[in-house]
């Protein structure tokens, strides 16, 4: 080990797997200042060497009371929670990330971990891959039998059969390992210190749309679109983009040959989007192709292939597919054939790319033209000729994707599961299990990409959401700070949805923080902080049963807090919400009045005209709907109704 010592006294001890007759050395060196890790492996033997994964284990045995670790998947599906030592296993994750031992378990963090151990003067440990574009990283955490200790600690790099010649040292990424006391900020200094080495995009505004995926699915026809997109020139809907999902293709893999639904054509009806005055969006699963599609037919290379020369077929929610090997000369040309005809002749300016994870297939066991290629790399080279195909202009939101390689890549990713029109399924699509794994990765969002909390669903009818549920997905989206996309079917909703829907566009870009990021699996208080000694602060309660709030709890001395959802002022008493409800409150800090301090029209006070003057406050409703704002002056809250167009001054 050269350099400083490692936080906590760390002491790793190396091991591959499997084992190797001649394993290459090992070199780590760790930068204090830095607070990163750097391993180098160097091959001094007589042959070339062949590693599957490097295991750096350190034991800990500290006592686990009180501790707890944050996990997380490296795609969206992919859990993402707070395990609280020794307390009972939360239901509904799909476990992956935990593996029962003989003695106690085995909890897998994908990419990043934080652990905290109140034992330790500094509880707080983080481990993070700083490039993870080529090598997948795990970090291993151990309990002993009833969680009373926790036993050790490893990082695990997949080499995928990386071979190392003779002679030749081999870099791996570098890891941040840092101790600290705040696990927040500390993998928000994660993710900045990530996003700047792999020059990460991140958009100046955040978008906001309609995608027809949530009511229609893959029924979807050019008709159901028109009829979406007229009501949206009709009430002038806010939203930005139109966006086409999965349903207009003839096969998956054949984008240019749409079904007999869309008897006008992709472009043609870009072209209808645009002059009704909206931006044309669509999706695409440009990674998979059917193994009835005519692409696969006629293309045969471009299919991924094991080592024994067979084509690798994959199970999807889109049929069985090949996979696309980004590496071929004949998948490039496709590729970019493809997403030029769209962008550059159709006229889409932003692009949904679904289910790319598949093109991550393990190095280990796959023939890739390109000779040593990971499962990673396979998908960051697709994902860097589409780039180059749609241009820098072109919006491009990832979908079922590892993190790590389309970073710098995509200007919006997915964070969290499938949202549904119904509350609870397990770790199945729904509104419960979309926000639990959406805000655990509220960190990623505006260092990475924007992040898409998934859609917005409000409707009445044909769904089993309740009206406390509908609020809870639109407080989770809007505690999200990311993108927020309308998917109903617009001409049904009715006028008290729609004006709650509306009153999310446009969003207000700020990723809220847990209250108490310990509280596992999921917190259930969360605060954004907006300019101008504004916040939002959202409480969702995840249980069945119904819940008080406690208000002072949640607001700092002298803060006015307005409930976005019920359209009042909160007293000095608390809030009770019913099973699955979430709630909304804009809230406002010490300040000289008068002055607004609340609004139903939207979360961050769109389209509300507002101007001090001479001790005075003018306002103005600038929506096409009435709205409920709030106003403190003279030491006193009150609400006024504005209609459309109405200005109004307070003294």
């Amino acid at each position: 080990m050269n350099g400083h010592p490692l936080p906590w006294n760390l002491a790793f001890e190396a091991s591959f797997d499997p084992p190797l007759m001649a394993p290459p050395g090992i070199e780590l060196a760790y930068d204090a200042a830095a607070g990163t890790l750097a391993v180098t492996l160097s091959n001094r033997g007589a042959e070339p060497v062949r590693a599957g994964d490097l295991r750096l284990s350190a034991a800990l045995g500290d006592a686990a009371a009180g501790g707890w670790a944050w996990l997380h998947g490296r795609f969206m599906q992919a859990d993402a929670f707070i395990r609280n030592f020794g307390e009972p296993m939360p239901a509904g994750y799909s476990n992956r990330s935990v593996r029962v031992l003989d003695e106690g378990r085995r909890y897998i963090g994908r990419e990043v971990l934080t652990l905290s151990l109140p034992s330790r003067p500094n509880p707080v440990l983080i481990a993070g891959s700083l490039r993870p574009g080529r090598f997948s990283f795990d970090i291993e955490v151990e309990t002993g039998e009833e969680e009373e200790r926790v036993a050790s600690l490893a990082l695990v790099f997949n080499l995928e059969g990386a071979l190392i010649s003779q002679g030749e040292r081999l870099e791996l990424p570098p890891v941040l390992l840092e101790e600290g006391r705040d696990a927040v900020t500390m993998v928000e200094r994660y993710a900045d210190l990530v996003g700047a080495a792999m020059s990460a995009r991140v958009p100046g505004h955040v978008p906001t749309g309609w995608c027809s995926w949530y009511y229609f699915y893959n029924r979807v026809s050019e008709a159901d679109v028109l009829a979406n997109l007229a009501d949206m020139a009709c009430f002038g809907h806010p939203a930005e983009y139109v966006q086409i999902d999965d349903g207009f293709q003839s096969h998956t893999g054949d984008w240019l040959t749409p079904n007999e639904k869309f008897p006008s054509g992709m472009k043609a009806l870009a072209d209808r989007i645009r002059a009704a005055g909206y931006r044309p969006g669509l999706w695409l699963a440009p990674f998979v192709m059917h193994e009835d599609s005519a692409v696969l037919r006629d293309n045969p290379e471009m299919a991924l292939r094991d080592t024994a020369g067979g084509t690798i077929f994959v199970q999807t929610w889109l049929g069985r597919c090949a996979v696309l090997d980004c590496t071929h000369p004949r998948s490039r040309e496709w590729l970019r054939e493809v997403i030029s005809t769209v962008v550059g002749e159709w006229g889409y300016e932003y692009l949904k790319l679904d289910a790319l994870s598949f093109a991550a297939q393990d190095g280990a066991r796959s023939a890739y033209h390109a000779p040593g290629t990971t499962s990673l790399q396979n998908v960051r080279r697709g994902l860097e000729i589409i780039r180059e195909a749609a241009g820098n202009d072109t919006f491009i939101l990832g979908c079922t994707c590892h993190w790590g390689p389309a970073i710098g890549l995509v200007d919006a990713m997915r964070v969290g599961a499938d949202v549904k029109e119904l509350w609870e399924a397990g770790p199945e699509p729904s509104v419960r299990h979309a926000m639990r794994t959406t805000l655990q990765r509220n960190w990623m969002h505006g260092r990475w990409w924007a992040n898409d909390p998934d859609c917005l669903i409000v409707r009445e009818t044909d769904t089993a959401l309740t009206e406390a549920e509908v609020r809870f997905l639109a407080t989770g989206i809007a505690l999200s700070g990311g993108l927020v996309v309308a998917s109903d079917d617009l001409p049904k909703l009715g006028p008290e949805r729609r004006a709650l829907a509306l009153s999310l566009f446009p969003p207000a870009g700020v990723a809220a923080r847990p209250e108490d990021p310990s509280e596992g699996p999921i917190p259930s208080a969360w605060r954004a902080t907006l300019p101008g000694g504004r916040a939002l602060v959202g409480i969702l309660n995840w249980e069945d049963e119904a819940r008080w709030v406690v208000l002072s709890e949640h607001l700092l001395p002298g803060e006015v807090a307005f409930d976005a959802w019920n359209g009042r002022v909160l007293g000095k008493g608390d809030v009770l919400l019913r099973p699955h409800e979430g709630a909304l409150w804009q809230v406002t800090g010490p300040g000289s009045t008068p002055r607004v301090v609340g609004d139903t029209g939207h979360v961050n006070y769109a389209g509300l005209f507002q101007r001090q003057v001479s001790g005075r406050v003018q306002v103005r409703n600038d929506l096409g709907r009435p709205r409920t704002i709030a106003i403190e002056a003279r030491g006193q809250v009150f609400e006024v109704d504005l209609a459309p167009g109405e200005m109004r001054w307070f003294d």
